[in-house]
């Protein structure tokens, strides 16, 4: 099950500090039934995707599973695609925050830092498939023509960095940041061979990201780091 409750899709949505931060006034606050019915197109979305393929599901077969009528959803969504790119918006907010509670308090070295955030990305697609497929399945709706996409890798590449500046001495952002951007890319290349041949990240496919990830970083940085003391910690 999702970390958040149904009923809170729609607060989320809106409401979301991060939300706001990625995609300002993408979403604009409806009335409270507005709101309720979004809700429902959002569900009935993503109830559908749990047994059907992404592009085999229309706004008729959201509408008829919400039980909103198709001229009610235009009000929301222009399209069925933008029901589905709603839904990988609310995912990305909640990986990121899943994400943001990984520490390196309990990591000796930059690696299993790592590698703890990898295994809790992925054991966010064990406990809901959906958020998978919406990412790395095929012919799925893609933020084409919108920076969304490009603002959640750098939001995910600046939440690593963060952690681990704040326990070791990591070389300047500016110098990093390309680096850790193509260290994402590896895991979600390796994750979407591994959901295209299986419907799911597998163990073997996710030893396989870790390894890649790790063999590139160790390119640009040293196999140990060394720690900040208490003080510049602090």
């Amino acid at each position: 099950m999702s970390e958040y409750k149904d009923e809170k899709i729609e607060d989320i949505l809106v409401d979301s500090e991060l939300a706001k931060q990625l995609v300002p006034n993408k979403f604009k606050f409806t009335s409270q039934q507005g709101r309720a019915r979004r809700q429902k197109l959002l569900m009935g979305a993503k109830k559908l995707s749990e047994t059907k393929a992404i592009n085999d599901i229309s706004l008729a077969d959201v509408c008829e599973e919400a039980g909103i009528p198709r001229a009610s959803a235009y009000h929301f969504f222009p399209n069925v695609e933008a029901i589905f790119l709603a839904l990988r918006f609310l995912n990305a907010i909640e990986i990121l925050e899943v994400l943001n509670t990984v520490e390196t308090a309990d990591c000796d070295r930059w690696q299993g830092y790592l590698t703890a955030l990898i295994e809790r990305c992925v054991s966010i697609f064990h406990l809901d498939q959906t958020k998978a497929k919406l990412i790395y399945d095929t012919n799925t709706p893609d933020f084409e023509g919108d920076s969304f996409g490009e603002d959640i890798d750098h939001q995910i590449v600046k939440l690593v960095y963060k952690r681990l500046a704040e326990r070791y001495e990591m070389p300047r952002y500016e110098d990093i940041q390309d680096t850790l951007l193509i260290t994402l890319s590896i895991i979600n290349g390796v994750f979407t061979l591994s959901y295209r041949q299986h419907e799911r990240i597998t163990d073997n496919y996710l030893q396989e990201a870790l390894t890649a990830s790790i063999a590139y970083l160790r390119c640009y940085l040293p196999e140990k780091l060394p720690r900040k003391n208490r003080d510049q910690a602090k």
